[in-house]
C-alpha cells in the first residue's frame, strides 16, 4: 500500500528555501504502477511493476485564512497523475520517468520535487534489491534569475503614519534592489470588502528595479520588510502598516508568469489599479504588464 507522510523540517529530504527555513513537505511512497518503460523489447510487450516515491516540498503556512483543501497540494490528485504518466506513454529510461513524474508534480504548486522511481524487476542477471533513481526538480519561483530580473514593486500604507512607513520601507526595498526608480507618492482610497468598515486612505508608490534574487527570495525579503515595519496578516483587505506587492518579474525581457500558489505572476489585480499603474508608467513610461502598455 502506497503511504502518505505530511511533516515539517524532515532531514530525510531537508530543503533549504529563502530565509534559511526548512520547508514542509508531503511525501508519498511506494505507489505501484505496472509500466511498460525500458530498452528491451519483452519490457515494452510484457511491462512491469514501478514502485513510485514523491516528496513535495511546499509551505503549509501558506493558508493563514482557513483550513482550504483548494490552496493547499491535493496528494490524491498528485497520485492520480503518477499513475497516468507511469502507466502511460513507454519511455527507454527511468531517469525520464522520473524528470516527466517530478515536471508535473510542480504542476500542483510544490516548490521543489523529489521523485524516486523504483525498478525492482529490472533485467540484471545478478541476484539484486532494487534499482532506483531520484531526481529533484525546483519551481520556477525559486530559481535565481540569468541576468539579472527587472522587477516591479508596490508600496502602499495607510496606518501609522503612512507617509513616513512609505519613505522607510522604500528606503529598506533600495538596500534589495539594484538601480530602482521610484514613483511620486499618491493618496488613494482605500479599498474594503462588503460589510467592512471604511479606511483610511492609502499612500502608495511604486518602484521598479533589478534583483539577482529568485522569484520567491524576493517575496521572502518583501515580507521581512514588511514584518519590521509591524505588518500583521490577520485580515484581507485590512488596514496595513506596509504593503510590498510584487507586481512584475521579468528576465531578459520575458515576463515571468505563475499561478502558483505561493506566488502569483504578475500581480493578479495590478492590471486594474490605477495606483500601481499610473506611477509604474512614471517612472518607465514603456512598461508592459501581460503584454499591455501600463501607460494609458
Amino acid at each position: 500500500m502506497p503511504q502518505l507522510l505530511l511533516s515539517r523540517g524532515d532531514s530525510m529530504a531537508e530543503l533549504y528555501l529563502p530565509g534559511g527555513e526548512l520547508s514542509d513537505r508531503i511525501a508519498l511512497t511506494g505507489l505501484k504502477v505496472r509500466g511498460f518503460h525500458g530498452v528491451f523489447e519483452h519490457e515494452r510487450e510484457n511491462g512491469q511493476d514501478f514502485i513510485i516515491d514523491v516528496v513535495l516540498h511546499t509551505s503549509m503556512h501558506r493558508t493563514p485564512y482557513g483550513d482550504d483543501l483548494a490552496q493547499t497540494i491535493n496528494y490524491a490528485e498528485v497520485a492520480d497523475k503518477v499513475v497516468e504518466i507511469v502507466s502511460g506513454e513507454p519511455l527507454n529510461l527511468i531517469e525520464t520517468l522520473a524528470e516527466r513524474i517530478a515536471d508535473a508534480a510542480l504542476q500542483f504548486g510544490a516548490l521543489a520535487a523529489d521523485v524516486t522511481v523504483h525498478k525492482p524487476q529490472a533485467p540484471i542477471e545478478h541476484s539484486f534489491a532494487d534499482v532506483d533513481v531520484t531526481v529533484r526538480r525546483l519551481s520556477k519561483l525559486l530559481q535565481p534569475p540569468k541576468p539579472a530580473a527587472e522587477v516591479v514593486v508596490g508600496i502602499g500604507s495607510n496606518m501609522d503614519d503612512p507617509v513616513t512607513q512609505v519613505e522607510i520601507g522604500a528606503g529598506k526595498l533600495a538596500k534589495v534592489l539594484e538601480y530602482e526608480r521610484m514613483s511620486r507618492r499618491r493618496v488613494t482610497a482605500a479599498e474594503v470588502m462588503p460589510g467592512q468598515p471604511s479606511q483610511p486612505n492609502y499612500i502608495n508608490a511604486v518602484m521598479v528595479g533589478y534583483t539577482t534574487l529568485s522569484p520567491l527570495a524576493l517575496l521572502r525579503e518583501l515580507q521581512r520588510i514588511e514584518d519590521e515595519q509591524g505588518r500583521v496578516r490577520e485580515e484581507r483587505w485590512g488596514p496595513r502598516t506596509l504593503d510590498l506587492d510584487l507586481v512584475s518579474y521579468k528576465v531578459a525581457g520575458k515576463e515571468i508568469t505563475s499561478d502558483d500558489p505561493n506566488l502569483t505572476l504578475p500581480h493578479p489585480r495590478a492590471h486594474e489599479r490605477s495606483f500601481v499603474l499610473e506611477p509604474w508608467a512614471e517612472v518607465d513610461p514603456w512598461g508592459m504588464l501581460s503584454g499591455k502598455p501600463v501607460r494609458r
